[in-house]
């Protein structure tokens, strides 16, 4: 009995080890499942901003760019001039009718070309001669005081970008096709006595009858503005992870913090987030974005935030963003998500776990009560035999000595001879018992330790998988070696 108590004690211990094993790595492999988890949503954050970064670059770059400004703006500048040819057209007609004279003609068709605007009135036409290599301003609406002069300032080197002259590059244009853009600098007054340099786009037009060259043009920074806007509604409108996930843009300056854009609370937007109360906290947060842009052009920051449900908001649930700052427009794009939906997950996971570890204790138990069973039977089976063969061979005694059947009797109690030949095979039998109880036992440590293996592999990730599988194919092969004992110790017994 006392093998079945030490036995039964060394079960106990495998499974309270084993418990342990299993539970210290549940929590490796849940510590690993946050890290990856926490891996996985910053390069996907990162990936989205990078998307929308991309985005707001494309637009920016075409704003600034010849060739899309012709495609997507010329066609307006073009329409104007056709407006004022026909105007020019119809004077001419009238001169030809003999209903009015050439000066009287152009003097009105100045007079009218120099009132019209469009474009929220910042738009104009101006009108030059055909002079070889500087023609002389005709009229300019905005600045008389260039009427009649020749244009060959030096300041005016600046088209096309490059130092070509500006008026001479619109002479080379209209002597080609008779029409065409240019691109160049002009002064722009952006606010009272502050007048800079902008860049422009300008359409001309030859109008051969009177030898003028008619031209009209925008302020590429308008372009730009257009693009700005075009960017924050095409941001407004992206959505990822089934359109919880969205974009915001912020700006950068610390001491008025505010968002240009936030899709989901446009009440928000444009306004200085200071003031007490929620403003202030969300300022901190818009603070905290364009720190970490100053300081490294991108990163993550986590802070808390409220979530929105449809049963209201939850206050301060942990939040992780990404913000990246595009410096030609000083904007910070970003994006986040929320961890309480990570904390979720990784729950998931450990009950998953602990369910695992209670089914491999279970099929150890069961191992083990197994295994003690057999040990039992086995022990019985040997006692009984043994108890056989001690009266069989005191009975034999008996029958061939009778005569000291006084001495016999003495002896009972002592332990009987077990020299003869019978004996000697009962011995070489309970022995073989023995063996086969201990190869057995062999057998089942093998299967708990197979067990505890196979249910690590489960719930292993992909590095530890093919180092636990080669541990349990080694101990299925020792298993068959160890059956294979058993089974030479039965057939030589």
């Amino acid at each position: 009995m006392k093998g079945i108590s030490y036995i039964t004690i060394l079960m106990i211990l495998i499974v309270i080890y084993t418990t342990y094993v299993a539970q210290q790595r549940t929590k490796e492999m849940l510590v690993r499942y946050e890290q990856d988890e926490i891996y996985k949503i910053k390069a996907n954050l990162k990936n989205f901003v990078d998307v929308a970064y991309s985005t707001i670059e494309l637009n920016y770059n075409n704003s600034m760019d010849k060739d899309y400004l012709e495609k997507h703006y010329g066609y307006r500048l073009k329409n104007i001039i056709d407006v004022i040819t026909k105007l020019l057209e119809l004077k001419a007609m009238k001169v030809k009718a003999g209903k009015i004279d050439f000066a009287t003609a152009q003097k009105e068709a100045i007079e009218e070309i120099e009132q019209i605007r469009y474009d929220q009135n910042k738009g104009y036409i101006w009108i030059t001669n055909t002079t070889s290599p500087y023609p002389k301003m005709i009229m300019h609406p905005l600045e008389p005081s260039l009427n009649g002069k020749v244009m060959d300032d030096p300041k005016y080197n600046n088209a096309n970008g490059k130092d070509q002259h500006l008026f001479k590059a619109f002479i080379e244009v209209i002597k080609r096709p008779g029409e065409g853009f240019v691109d160049y600098l002009w002064p722009k007054t952006i606010k009272k006595g502050v007048t800079i340099d902008v860049p422009k786009l300008s359409y001309v037009k030859l109008f051969r009858e009177w030898d003028w060259i008619i031209g009209t043009d925008f302020y590429i920074d308008d372009a730009i503005l257009d693009g700005m806007e075009r960017s924050k509604e095409e941001l407004r409108r992206m959505r990822y992870n089934n359109g919880i996930g969205f974009f915001w843009i912020n700006n950068l300056d610390e001491n008025l913090p505010q968002f240009y854009m936030y899709p989901i609370s446009t009440s928000i937007e444009n306004i200085v987030l200071t003031g007490g109360g929620s403003l202030d906290k969300m300022g901190n947060v818009v603070k905290s974005f364009i720190n970490t842009c100053k300081n490294k052009g991108s990163g993550y920051v986590e802070y808390t935030w409220d979530k929105p449900t449809v049963k209201g908001d939850i206050k301060d649930v942990p939040k992780l963003s990404y913000v990246r700052l595009y410096e030609p427009l000083n904007w910070i794009i970003g994006t986040g998500v929320y961890m309480d939906d990570v904390d979720k997950f990784i729950g998931r996971e450990n009950a998953f776990l602990k369910q695992q570890i209670w089914k491999l204790i279970s099929n150890i138990s069961i191992v083990i009560l197994i295994f003690i069973g057999c040990i039992i039977i086995i022990q019985y089976i040997v006692v009984h035999n043994t108890v056989k063969k001690t009266t069989e061979s005191i009975l034999l005694t008996e029958s061939v000595t009778p005569q000291k059947e006084s001495v016999i009797n003495t002896k009972i109690f002592e332990p009987p001879n077990l020299q003869t030949r019978d004996e000697a095979s009962f011995i070489q039998t309970n022995n073989n018992y023995l063996k086969i109880a201990q190869e057995i036992s062999k057998v089942m440590l093998a299967q708990a330790k197979l067990l505890t293996l196979t249910s690590i592999i489960q719930t292993s990730n992909k590095h530890d998988t093919l180092e636990n599988a080669e541990k349990v194919h080694l101990l299925s092969k020792q298993i068959e070696y160890i059956v294979a004992d058993i089974k030479k110790n039965i057939d030589g017994k």
